[in-house]
């Protein structure tokens, strides 16, 4: 049955009380993360200057990710039966878990921690806090939306979780709880409803059901990234692209300046927004992250959509694919790949999602998919799910990364929390758990 959603707070549409002192604030990255971070912390009224050493924002692993905002699919990649459901992935054709190397220490470490997160109670738990933030950001990106007005080829169509078996609708009842629990909608589908919504989806694809995720919304994370940070540098926000992060200067508990090669920058404080990078540039000062990078890989496909392709966002449970209508094209995206910090891209990689497209959506022409742009990029995860946010044992350094694969879900809500924490104001969103290394 679907629930009605009542969110206890969301974010006002005012501008919101400010520390008593105006700071400069560097953010380290502009990916999405890294954007949302600077533009709340502008919208603060503190001078930021964000370092991204990619020619241009988004350039990173927010170009081309699956293109969804979901609130309701955000769950810790730590599930119960890991390593029963990992056995079984080794032997399938299209696995949507894979090694590409063996592992050395950090993996190891990085699969154990989430072993040990993987029991049925801290999987519930993880995803609760995780749906929580990710509803609150969603929210405050409606509000960022009608506020300045972003072209990203967004729509508000929800999000369908299509099954192929029983066992998988029965096994996402966990999920479909905790959304009771927080007043999330969602609406179970029988056959017949999921081809009425997706009209182009293949009558011989297996599917015999769906869960319709209603608030879910898709769109191209890397044409928002970009819109937003243009529009923040018209509000004064200094972005030096081209320019690595090679250390941090510290003075006694303090971050005193960001070195470049271009020279130290100064700050009051300073945004750790690198994603997988956080953990390198921060493990020298004895802040050990747990995050590890787990590649992704997305097609993007020149082709009509609506003609030929999903309406909105179709979730293929069985290889964990998501497939998206952006406007023009079309982006199909996932594997979860343990590879190190490998960005290569073998062809044989984007089989499983080619597969996938062609049975679910056979129109699509062979010529587009052949041609289609191939990309890949590391997911900053935690071993429990929940992203990093909040202070280090350093007063001025402040953590935002460790999104996994909901970077953009989380990104507004995650960067307007952490505007407010530097800003001395209590976020409206609890934070105890998304910060666990602090102190």
């Amino acid at each position: 049955m679907a629930s009605r959603r009542t969110t206890a707070s969301s974010p006002s549409s005012e501008a919101r009380p400010r520390g008593r002192s105006i700071m400069h604030v560097v953010v380290l990255g502009a990916g999405v993360v890294g954007v949302t971070s600077a533009w709340y912390l502008s919208r603060a009224g503190h001078e930021v200057t964000v370092i991204e050493r990619h020619p241009a924002a988004g350039q990173g692993t927010s170009y081309g990710n699956a293109g969804q905002i979901s609130p309701a699919l955000s769950s810790p990649w730590a599930f119960p039966g890991l390593v029963r459901k990992a056995i079984g992935f080794a032997f399938a054709k299209y696995p949507p878990l894979r090694f590409g190397r063996m592992p050395d220490r950090d993996m190891a470490t990085f699969l154990w921690r989430m072993w040990r997160a993987s029991g049925a109670s801290d999987y519930v738990n993880s995803k609760r806090h995780m749906v929580r933030i990710a509803e609150y950001s969603r929210d405050c990106f409606r509000e960022l939306r009608s506020e300045i007005g972003i072209d990203y080829a967004g729509r508000q169509r929800g999000l369908l979780v299509a099954f192929r078996d029983a066992a998988q609708i029965a096994g996402y009842d966990t999920d479909l709880k905790v959304l009771d629990e927080l007043g999330v909608p969602y609406r179970r589908l029988g056959h017949a409803d999921v081809m009425a919504r997706e009209p182009n989806l293949s009558p011989r694809s297996g599917i015999l059901g769906g869960v319709l995720l209603e608030t879910d919304e898709t769109g191209d994370c890397y044409r928002f990234t970009q819109a937003l940070a243009a529009e923040a540098a018209a509000r004064g926000v200094r972005f030096r692209h081209g320019e690595a992060v090679q250390s941090l200067v510290t003075e006694g508990d303090r971050v005193r300046a960001v070195r470049t090669a271009a020279g130290e920058i100064e700050a009051d404080a300073v945004v750790t927004a690198l994603g997988v990078a956080s953990r390198g540039l921060l493990r020298p000062l004895g802040i050990d992250l747990p995050i590890y990078p787990v590649k992704g890989y997305s097609l993007t496909i020149a082709a009509d959509p609506d003609a030929v392709g999903p309406r909105s966002t179709v979730g293929d449970e069985t290889y964990k694919i998501g497939i998206t209508n952006l406007g023009d094209r079309i982006r199909v995206g996932g594997t979860a790949e343990l590879a190190g910090y490998d960005l290569s891209r073998p062809e044989g990689r984007y089989a499983g999602l080619i597969h996938s497209l062609r049975q679910l959506f056979p129109r699509v022409p062979e010529g587009a998919i052949q041609t289609a742009e191939r990309w890949s990029g590391l997911r900053p995860v935690t071993p429990d799910g929940p992203p990093l946010i909040g202070r280090t044992r350093y007063s001025n350094l402040y953590l935002n990364s460790g999104h996994g694969t909901l970077g953009w879900t989380m990104s507004c809500g995650s960067g307007r929390v952490l505007a407010d924490l530097v800003s001395g104001v209590k976020p409206e969103v609890e934070l105890s758990r998304f910060n666990p290394i602090a102190a």
